[in-house]
């Protein structure tokens, strides 16, 4: 698994990956994040707001957590392109035959992937917490021109929030990941894999979630966005995780039977 590890870095950490990858989370962090500073609002006289309007409250956004709540939930934002990424490096490693030309160092097909993903998942947090500075800053620059108060944003508690912000966003990728995994290892197609994943993640699941109220608490991809936004959650943080997890244990079971059983062809 070592070398899968190794064998993957090498690819992530190409010069010009590097930078392409730079040059577009800078963007993303810096734009998504002047749209939820500009968008904020005043609480109603009336009392507190609840969902994602909270999140987007002058107030809320004027707490300790505020300057990294903003990361959060442009982190939200980004979901259905994360799953759009990971399918493709998955599916795109088999369609290619460059899965079968692994196996021939490392046979243990299990291995390799796994080897691959923790790769991908590493990367996929440390260019989040690059893109979570450049949200920090972007923020702190705009928020004062928007009436928001930044002087508990370098308090301790805000560090305690960014830790706990970093947390659910480690949570959320690796989450998207497992997903992601067994969505490319069963269909094995870059445009197949990103179609169905697309659909599921984009119309399907927010169409039907928004109408259905079982689905926010059982649609992988609602349940995500309750660990990553807890303002807007509507199942509790623990109750998040517990079903992620059996959700990544059948996922894990899925993707080595369709390894195992399936060949693996050029």
């Amino acid at each position: 698994m070592i070398r899968s590890i190794r064998a993957e870095l090498v690819k992530l950490t190409r010069r010009r990956f590097l930078l392409v990858t730079t040059l577009v989370t800078t963007i993303f962090a810096v734009g998504a994040t002047a749209i939820v500073v500009m968008a904020a609002e005043s609480v109603p006289v009336g009392g507190p707001r609840s969902g994602i309007d909270q999140l987007l409250s002058v107030e809320a956004l004027g707490a300790a957590g505020g300057g990294t709540a903003v990361f959060a939930q442009t982190a939200a934002f980004g979901a259905v392109f994360l799953l759009a990424v990971f399918i493709a490096t998955v599916a795109g490693e088999l369609s290619r035959g460059t899965f079968r030309t692994m196996l021939l160092q490392q046979p243990h097909r299990g291995r390799v992937l796994a080897g691959k993903m923790i790769a991908v998942i590493g990367f996929a947090v440390v260019v989040s917490l690059y893109a979570e500075v450049v949200a920090w800053i972007t923020a702190r620059l705009i928020a004062p021109g928007q009436g928001i108060d930044t002087t508990r944003w370098t308090s301790l508690d805000a560090l305690g929030a960014a830790g706990e912000d970093f947390g659910r966003l480690v949570l959320f990728i690796a989450g998207w990941a497992v997903i992601a995994t067994v969505v490319g290892v069963l269909a094995r197609s870059v445009p197949v894999g990103v179609g169905v994943g697309l659909v599921w993640a984009g119309p399907v699941e927010n169409v039907i979630g928004d109408g259905w109220s079982p689905g926010e608490r059982f649609f992988p991809g609602l349940v995500l966005r309750s660990i990553i936004s807890p303002a807007a959650a509507t199942v509790s943080f623990e109750r998040a995780v517990i079903t992620m997890s059996v959700y990544g244990a059948i996922a894990a079971a899925i993707t080595a039977v369709a390894l195992s059983r399936r060949d693996v062809t050029s």
